[in-house]
């Protein structure tokens, strides 16, 4: 029987991908008005408000007994890494567009995604390397010029 759950699930990825496309614009229109890192910080305290309510609203949607030390301190980089991902797009999407930006991000996520596969880096399931991948990531930047040009 063919399960509708792996098409939801794509779904729900693909609105997720749609959303960055509008939050890089609105993004980086924030900045050109209050400057890149003014944009970052803005957008990083609404963000703020935002999951302390939704915690307070619905605690159980947090487990902060379990937060790592600071011997697994690796875990907290996210949030840096998040700050770098969104001072890019900002500063990005009004030199090269929309676009052009995602492209190269999904092509920068596909490439560093496909090493973390690989090695099984982070924890994540060990999905080896294989033609069919090798080839899949090839297309991205020969997609990435058509959709650009």
């Amino acid at each position: 029987m063919l399960s509708l759950r792996p098409l939801l699930l794509s779904g729900i990825g693909i609105i997720a991908g749609g959303l960055i496309a509008v939050q890089s614009v609105l993004n980086a229109t924030l900045g050109q008005r209050i400057g890149n890192l003014g944009s970052v910080l803005v957008i990083t305290l609404s963000s703020t408000i935002l999951l302390v309510a939704v915690i307070f609203l619905v605690p159980s949607a947090s487990n902060f007994r379990e937060l790592p030390d600071l011997s697994e301190w690796h875990l907290y980089m996210g949030g840096i890494i998040g700050v770098a991902i969104l001072a890019a797009s900002i500063s990005l999407v009004p030199r090269i567009g929309t676009t052009s930006t995602l492209i190269a991000m999904v092509l920068g996520q596909s490439l560093i995604a496909l090493g973390i596969d690989h090695f099984g880096l982070f924890a994540s399931p060990k999905i080896e390397i294989n033609l069919a991948r090798g080839v899949g990531l090839l297309l991205v930047p020969v997609g990435a010029y058509l959709v650009g040009r």
